[in-house]
């Protein structure tokens, strides 16, 4: 039967109400392994017009030869085009400062990869050495991208979140975390500090909240993730380190049990949070962000709803 125009097509979630048919649809296609359907931009000149600038400004022959090219965090896009609605901003300017976001999230994540590479053999030195550098020159992006006047207020806002968010992994490293509360704290800051501070300069301190508990959740949904080996993250090995009761680099047979289940837990707990976030803050229900951020809100079976 067609599909009429304009029907409100839904589907039961199981947590009380249901979902838009097409955040189900995208649902279908991330638990299929197919991240195009979640990746598809809504706003497809607007988030193509960044994602082509993102590449070329990150994309260098020689550092292909040896190194991943930098991931776009398409969330970011979509967070960062909220928070930056209704301001005085030209279109230009909205996106130099959603490009120096996605510069700063392209530089931890590859500083993170040397973290988590601990190979040392002379074949993977130069490598490790050029991703170091390439976090670096993806760092110092950012600070060329807000060169324009008008960015000199948000500047420190950035600054100051990375600095925040650099403190917080190094206490996440070395464990240094006294009780569950201090440790989902930290890791909390580590996730959310830098979309809470530009949503608070914006005046749009919700979406900084909101942000703070999808950006945790993504990241333990990754952390949970089971390997045959893997290598901790500083979040991964501060949760380690808090419930295992060792400070280890590397870990075979990841999660460990406890492990496990506490990332189960707060994945859970965060899923619920996220929801009630959505419905209630004042948020735009038909914006491209609410059907990405509903998505991550379906539970996979009944025990977690309970």
């Amino acid at each position: 039967m067609p599909v009429q125009p304009g029907l409100d097509l839904c589907y039961n979630s199981g947590i009380g109400t249901s979902l838009p048919i097409k955040t189900f649809i995208a649902l279908f296609y991330k638990h299929m392994g197919d991240n195009s359907m979640i990746n598809e931009p809504y706003e497809a000149v607007d988030v193509q017009r960044i994602e082509r600038a993102f590449k070329n400004m990150t994309s260098h022959s020689y550092l292909k030869q040896y190194i991943e090219e930098a991931d776009i965090e398409y969330d970011i896009i979509f967070f960062m085009r909220e928070i930056l609605a209704g301001t005085d901003l030209t279109e230009d300017q909205k996106k130099e400062q959603i490009l120096s976001a996605l510069f700063v999230q392209a530089a931890f994540a590859t500083h993170e990869k040397v973290e988590n590479d601990r190979g040392s053999s002379p074949a993977e030195k130069k490598p490790k050495q050029l991703t170091v550098l390439a976090g670096d020159f993806f760092s110092s992006l950012y600070h060329t991208m807000l060169i324009n006047n008008v960015h000199s207020t948000i500047i420190p806002v950035f600054s100051d979140a990375i600095q925040r968010i650099n403190e917080e992994k190094m206490c996440l490293h070395f464990g240094e975390n006294t009780s569950e509360d201090e440790l989902m704290h930290r890791l909390a800051l580590v996730e959310g500090c830098f979309f809470k501070n530009i949503s608070a300069f914006y005046g749009k301190p919700e979406l900084g909240s909101l942000a703070e508990t999808f950006f945790l959740l993504k990241r333990l949904n990754r952390e949970r993730e089971y390997t045959e080996v893997k290598f901790l993250s500083a979040a991964a090995g501060a949760v380690h380190q808090f419930f295992e009761k060792e400070l280890r680099e590397k870990v075979k047979n990841w999660p460990p049990e406890r492990t496990e289940k506490w990332l189960s837990d707060k994945i859970s707990h965060l899923k619920k949070e996220l929801y009630q976030q959505l419905h209630t803050f004042s948020f735009q229900q038909d914006s491209a962000l609410y059907d990405r951020l509903l998505s991550w809100t379906a539970f996979q079976d009944e025990a977690e709803i309970k």
